[in-house]
């Protein structure tokens, strides 16, 4: 998990010309909440509480209402994201016996 993690936060953040200043904010809020999941995520060695797993899952739902269905420029950032997401989701969710 360390090494996507560290993937997505070397990954190309999308092109401001391809939202509106209002879904700039969103992808911003989005791509902090998503990295603070994922560190928290490698901080506890593999485990999340309650609270960071609601965090983790509303992120998820907001990453997803902005994909948009067939080809869209902005789902080639967005689908990367999602993919993290749901693989940080899947792991948290594992019963590791711990």
């Amino acid at each position: 998990m360390a090494n996507r993690h560290s993937a997505f936060r070397q990954s190309a953040y999308p092109d401001e010309s391809l939202t509106s200043d209002t879904q700039t904010r969103q992808l911003a809020d989005l791509h902090a909440r998503l990295d603070a999941s994922a560190s928290a995520y490698l901080t506890s060695l593999g485990h999340l509480n309650r609270q960071a797993q609601d965090e983790l899952t509303d992120t998820l739902h907001g990453i997803s209402r902005l994909t948009r269905p067939g080809y869209a420029p902005l789902n080639t950032y967005l689908l990367g994201w999602l993919g993290f997401a749901n693989l940080l989701a899947y792991a948290a969710s594992a019963d590791l016996g711990h």
